[in-house]
């Protein structure tokens, strides 16, 4: 079966994968009543266009306090019902095609939300291998994390400082790892010309390992923003092969 390279032609192939379907978020076209029902389930879900990079275009909807919650970037505006709350959505993203994703209660740094970028790379002999690994603390009163949508880019280990031992981050940073691994062999199989994927995770207060998305044109730069430029440097060499 061909699969189109957007957020949904990538959920689906991932979906195949039962180990990997346990790290997927709810997630299907915004449509009024998938997104109406998502809501009923999880109170807050993620609008995301099929296309698009860098965080933008992403909205949030909540039900909060019998009233429904439309959120872009740091704006908030308040509805009396769904259907006003939906129909303000179908206004802004016009006639684009858009996700539906449940909202994910990320880990916290500080009392922002944080996710994980991991940067994954063919090699020589065309094997996966994680080159890049960096955290990504969203900016004050921001929905997203994104590092071109005010995201800071930080070392992991910083960030998953906050709630665990040294010896739970370790676990925690090979289990990632493992899992972007997995999805590398898993991606290749339907988009086999891709030498690289970034893959973006994210933590929930049980530590478990989120799929939010994975990008077949990775950017590079939010690793060469780090201090420390090893992991840049890495990634740069295994582009050039």
């Amino acid at each position: 079966m061909t699969y189109g390279n957007n957020k949904w032609g990538k959920h689906r192939v991932m979906a195949g994968d039962a180990q990997l379907a346990r790290h997927l978020p709810p997630t299907g076209p915004a449509t009024y009543a998938f997104v109406r029902r998502m809501l009923g389930l999880y109170g807050s879900v993620y609008l995301k266009p099929s296309h698009g990079t860098g965080g933008f275009g992403i909205f949030r909807i909540s039900r909060r306090n019998g009233a429904y919650e439309l959120r872009y970037r740091t704006v908030s505006r308040s509805f009396a019902s769904f259907d006003k709350a939906f129909g303000a959505f179908a206004r802004a993203k016009m006639n684009k095609r858009y996700l539906a994703q449940k909202d994910i209660s990320l880990l916290r740094h500080r009392g922002r939300p944080f996710d994980v970028r991991v940067m994954l790379q063919r090699g020589a002999r065309r094997e996966w291998t994680v080159t890049g690994i960096v955290g990504r603390l969203a900016g004050p009163r921001k929905i997203v994390t994104n590092y071109h949508s005010g995201g800071k880019p930080m070392q992991v280990a910083e960030l998953l400082a906050s709630s665990m031992s040294r010896t739970e981050r370790e676990v925690c940073v090979n289990r990632m790892k493992s899992l972007s691994l997995r999805i590398g062999k898993r991606m290749s199989r339907s988009f086999p010309r891709f030498r690289a994927f970034g893959i973006d995770l994210g933590l929930d207060r049980n530590r478990k390992p989120w799929i939010i998305e994975v990008n077949s044109k990775p950017d590079k730069s939010i690793f060469r923003a780090l201090a420390d430029k090893r992991m840049y440097r890495t990634i740069m060499r295994f582009a050039k092969r």
